[in-house]
């Protein structure tokens, strides 16, 4: 029997504080960038809208910067990490330097329709594999099913995508309709994920994890119901959300789910930030799930796409990390008198 040598053990507790300070920047990226920025124009003056601009602009090259810096730091991980399927880990190694060149142009003009398709579909396929193969442990097995779906997911919004611009070439009913519905499926399958999250969370304790991931929907849900809400002279606020929601959200829409298309924005967001405040759980463990809510499923924007791909990276890593792994099993023992204690009484 092969002994392991000790260099071949995976340890990414180094990469702790990156993870986090990336997941963190990303929150904001997204936050201004999706959220603040697309509505702001026509509601607010031109001094606050080039201000906005200019912050989301700063974030999305600095979470850019940082991105990269991941994947390129979990491939050289992953080359070496022998717990991880050869086949499996070299793939994704290989594919994730694609992701990086294809998003790469992204930085300094905006990426053509068939760079963007292939974007799609091979982060979509990096997520997929990453997803079938953490599923598998324990501590990573939420971030798993989460990438999993966000993977379908993505693969669902590129047949949505080509679907789309068929029918309004032809002028068919018929195929707007099928695009409306794989979008629906999208959606549903993005639903899942984002209440697969909400679950993990809430069972990770009970206040940092089942109070906030239950107030994190609830906020959400306030916002989306500002966006929605019909007034004849909206706040700012709702004048804003009025347009980023409906426009994060993706077209075409749905069949029945637009409105909880537009809350999966806030919703993500919100999930994201809390999966940051467990601190019994890995930096590996919780930024990977933050980074693939924040991809939302849309991997034909090069941003998202770099964040599913790290995500992917770090989630093997951590399936594969000594540390992440007695953490899990730690963290199971604790809870375990604590459920038998509150059947008891």
């Amino acid at each position: 029997m092969e002994r392991e040598s000790p260099g071949s053990r995976t340890t990414v507790g180094w990469a702790g504080s990156a993870l986090i300070l990336t997941a963190v920047v990303a929150i904001a990226a997204k936050t201004v960038g999706v959220v603040v920025a697309p509505g702001s124009r026509g509601v607010l003056s031109g001094r606050w809208v080039n201000a906005i601009d200019l912050v989301s602009g700063t974030l999305a090259y600095t979470l850019v910067a940082l991105l990269v810096a991941l994947v390129c730091g979990a491939s050289f991980e992953l080359a070496r990490a022998r717990r991880v399927n050869v086949t499996a880990r070299g793939g994704v190694v290989a594919v994730s330097g694609l992701v990086v060149a294809l998003a790469s142009p992204a930085v300094v003009e905006r990426l053509h329709t068939a760079p963007s398709l292939a974007l799609a579909v091979i982060s979509s396929l990096v997520a997929l594999v990453s997803g079938v193969v953490v599923i598998r442990t324990p501590q990573t097995r939420a971030v798993g099913g989460i990438l999993a779906l966000l993977a379908i997911c993505g693969l669902l919004r590129v047949v949505v995508w080509e679907t789309s611009a068929v029918s309004f070439e032809r002028a068919s009913h018929q195929l707007h309709a099928v695009a409306r519905g794989f979008a629906t499926a999208a959606v549903a399958l993005q639903t899942i994920a984002a209440l697969l999250a909400a679950a993990w969370l809430g069972t990770r304790s009970k206040v940092r994890g089942r109070i906030l991931a239950n107030g994190a929907i609830l906020l959400a849900f306030c916002i989306t119901w500002l966006a929605a809400r019909s007034s004849d002279s909206p706040s700012t606020i709702e004048a804003v959300l009025r347009t980023s929601l409906p426009a994060a959200a993706g077209l075409p829409s749905p069949y029945f789910l637009g409105s909880i298309a537009a809350f999966l924005v806030p919703a993500s967001i919100l999930l994201a930030g809390v999966a940051l405040l467990q601190p019994a759980q890995p930096p590996a463990v919780v930024a990977s799930l933050a980074l693939a809510l924040l991809s939302h499923g849309a991997f034909d924007v090069p941003l998202h796409a770099l964040l599913v791909t790290a995500a992917a990276q770090w989630a093997m890593l951590a399936m594969a990390d000594d540390r992440s792994m007695w953490t899990a099993l730690l963290h199971s023992r604790v809870r375990l008198p604590e459920a038998r204690q509150r059947d008891l009484t």
